[in-house]
């Protein structure tokens, strides 16, 4: 159709008009198409896009596959589950399985499948009916069983990409499809590979829980048992590995606080309170940690499981390496935790004391210098450390390496470490074990024929498995020809003998790791440290102070030994992503040293003095509910009217109570004189607050003595003259006369 515009014929309207139909129609049309597409699959090859997003009325997951591995001539089963999250049934639901017909041939590859960002055409091997309807909430299981003879094994080994998808529809016909993907390794009749040895490092450490350390209360006996008793993630861990050939790096203070030394603890008396970090209760001698029961349990545990395995001694409190030693090198506080004796030895059995393992750090020159003086008394044997951090690639031995410097190096893949990290989890076990052998089977096709090659697993400091899922994965191990054991000590023996590493940029190391996705590096990566310059140099001042004040208290040990303990575990790695944790210790440290120095105080006074030499009497006051003794009492006159002649000892004084201390002065002239009285203990921490006692002096001038002479020689003379006159008056009279008594009696 043409329109005729001023005579002329306009073709534009009509191109518009077409443009506008034709959207229409593909839009109309396009729903059913993609409705169509899927359904037509069949069991033929297809092209399946694993980036579709699963849709949220419809959740799969898969509980196993087994066995884990796909040999010749056997099948596989797998099994799991679906559920209707939606609010509408889903009518005809179907569980399939499709395989891919060519191996994932690097790492890359398989982190690339795990992500959902890869596709791969596919062949659909299983099916299976999951009833008529799956009702709102409801849960259904499925069992796929894929075929041998489905299964490709024309390569020595491979990894095969796996998706289990789960579709049906709506009453409104729109179709539902939930999918998630996995990994089959298999192996062939033929062995043309050179098997890898992995060993395990598994730390075992503190929670970031500020309320365990402190003075007794419940809730300190609370936290306890939430980090390391029944249902702790620290028991789940010990449950998860105790049977397995893992090394245990055991951070000493999961045993509890160190105690003081035997020789102060004889010299205790009282004890505190429980429940109340300010008061002391005299009288009762020291007693037990009352976390000491779970800290036992736990120790006989280790104890019992120490044979099966390698023990290393992480320094006291498992101290941030990579954050303090660059801004605090030689740190007093760092220094005795490094050269601290590990407890481990009687407590557990034999445990390493010489390797560090920094959370995380780029090894350069400097950074070793750093740690081998941080190891001087221990030695420093090996450091764990990333292999991403490592500046170059040398020889083939993966995991045992050697610096620049000819430092042994332990080296630990970041993405198996990482894989086992998701442990976690018991819904997604099965993928997490997949995921471990497919990268590991990946890795292995990297040199397949390169001997004496090696890995190590290293966990982060939080990591948490469900004991079931992890015992799991170390049976899948066991069972993969392709992964030999082997132990950090032997790891350590090559390591020594490793080449050292040439300059190089960092990252070029032996293994091609895959990247990773930003979520992932974010939840894998280390955060950072909340320790800073300004607050490990404010630590040796409140040590201070805590000791100060603590030796006041006629029991002191517990006191001076919680809070000293709980200064030290502000240097602990655990914080990272926890500076909360470091300030709730800093803050509840402080308020402990201000209710006692502000409970022991000088009263505030006014005093007459009007004498030459003489005592000015000062009040200190007591308010704690414990005696306190070795408190200094210093009085500086402001005006040097006064003079204070000796300074008062130290002070002894009782709970709840007051003494008086007499100062001995001396006067030099009249006026209003102001003493500030300071209360110190011994190492000079200030106790009380700024007080002081006004003194009105008024010593006696020199005319006083002259006229008190004066006056005393005045009253003898006229003493004596009186007496002179008595005697003159009577006796002596020559007619004085003997008169009746009665007379006498009258004119006296």
């Amino acid at each position: 159709m043409l329109l005729r515009v001023c005579g002329k014929t306009s073709s534009a309207p009509l191109l518009a008009f077409s443009l506008l139909a034709a959207s229409l129609l593909s839009t109309s049309l396009l729903p059913v198409l993609l409705t169509a597409l899927p359904a037509s699959a069949g069991t033929g090859m297809t092209t399946v896009d694993a980036t579709a997003a699963t849709v949220p009325s419809l959740a799969v997951s898969l509980t196993a596959i087994t066995p884990t591995v796909a040999v010749p001539k056997a099948p596989i089963t797998i099994s799991g589950s679906a559920r209707n999250t939606g609010l509408v049934a889903i009518t005809s639901p179907v569980a399939r399985a499709f395989l891919g017909q060519s191996s994932l041939t690097s790492r890359q590859a398989v982190s690339d499948w795990a992500g959902k960002t890869g596709e791969r055409p596919m062949a659909e091997v299983a099916r299976a009916a999951l009833g008529k309807t799956l009702a709102p909430g409801a849960v259904t299981t499925f069992v796929l069983t894929v075929p041998a003879a489905a299964i490709s094994h024309r390569d020595s080994f491979g990894v095969l990409p796996l998706r289990i998808e789960v579709v049906g529809s709506t009453v409104d016909g729109q179709r539902k499809v939930a999918q998630v993907p996995t990994f089959l390794p298999t192996l062939s009749a033929i062995k043309a590979y050179e098997p890898i040895s992995v060993a395990w490092l598994v730390p075992l450490t503190l929670d970031p829980d500020p309320a365990l350390h402190g003075m007794d209360s419940p809730a300190r006996n609370t936290a306890w048992a939430r980090a390391i008793g029944p249902g702790s993630r620290l028991e789940d861990l010990v449950t998860a590995t105790e049977d397995a050939n893992v090394t245990w790096a055991i951070d000493p203070a999961i045993l509890g606080p160190r105690q003081p030394s035997p020789a102060v603890v004889s010299r205790a008396g009282p004890t505190p309170a429980p429940g109340n970090p300010k008061l002391l209760t005299p009288g009762a001698g020291t007693t037990a940690d009352p976390v000491t029961a779970a800290t036992t349990a736990l120790t006989a545990r280790l104890k019992a499981s120490a044979s099966r395995h390698i023990l290393w001694s992480l320094p006291y409190a498992d101290p941030d390496l990579s954050a303090i030693l660059p801004i605090a090198p030689g740190d007093p506080v760092m220094a005795a935790l490094t050269s601290h004796p590990s407890t481990l030895d009687t407590a557990v059995g034999p445990a390493r004391t010489d390797i560090a393992w920094p959370v995380d750090t780029e090894l350069t020159p400097r950074s070793e210098a750093r740690l081998r003086r941080a190891f001087t008394a221990r030695g420093l044997a090996a450091v764990v450390t990333p292999a991403s951090a490592l500046p170059g690639q040398n020889g083939s031995s993966g995991a045992s390496r050697r610096s620049r410097t000819g430092l042994p190096l332990l080296a630990y893949d970041e993405t198996l470490s990482r894989t086992v990290g998701q442990t976690s989890s018991r819904t997604t076990g099965a993928l997490t074990i997949q995921r471990f052998l497919a990268d590991s089977m990946a890795l292995l096709g990297e040199r397949p024929g390169t001997r004496n090659r090696s890995v190590l697993i290293a966990e982060p400091r939080t990591f948490a498995a469900d004991p079931a899922v992890l015992r799991s994965l170390f049976a899948a191990v066991a069972k993969a020809p392709w992964l030999t054991p082997t132990t950090t000590d032997q790891l350590l023996t090559a390591s020594r003998k490793a080449p050292r590493e040439a300059p190089g940029a960092a990252g070029s190391t032996l293994t091609t790791a895959p990247t990773v996705s930003a979520s992932d590096s974010a939840q894998s990566a280390p955060a950072s440290s909340p320790l800073t310059r300004e607050s490990l140099g404010a630590m040796p001042r409140t040590l201070a102070n805590i000791t100060g004040v603590g030796s006041t208290l006629l029991d002191g040990v517990p006191f001076i030994s919680r809070w000293t303990d709980a200064q030290t575990q502000l240097l602990s790695s655990r914080w990272r992503g926890h500076p909360d944790g470091i300030a709730a210790i800093d803050d509840a440290t402080k308020a402990a040293v201000r209710t006692i120095t502000r409970s022991v105080r000088v009263a505030p006074s006014s005093v007459n003095f009007f004498a030459d030499r003489g005592v000015v009497q000062v009040t200190v006051v007591n308010d704690l509910a414990v005696p306190i003794h070795n408190v200094r009492l210093t009085l500086n006159p402001a005006q040097p009217r006064l003079r204070i002649e000796e300074q008062p000892g130290p002070l002894k004084i009782g709970a709840k109570s007051r003494t008086n201390v007499k100062v001995p002065v001396t006067s030099i002239a009249a006026g209003l004189v102001r003493i500030e009285a300071d209360l110190t203990t011994p190492n000079g921490t200030t106790l009380g607050e700024n007080a002081s006692v006004a003194v009105r002096v008024q010593p006696p001038s020199s005319w006083i003595y002259w006229g008190l002479g004066a006056l005393a020689g005045l009253v003898l003379v006229l003493g004596t003259y009186r007496s002179l006159r008595r005697g003159s008056t009577r006796g002596s009279r020559p007619d004085a006369q003997e008169l009746p008594l009665n007379d006498r009696v009258l004119n006296d």
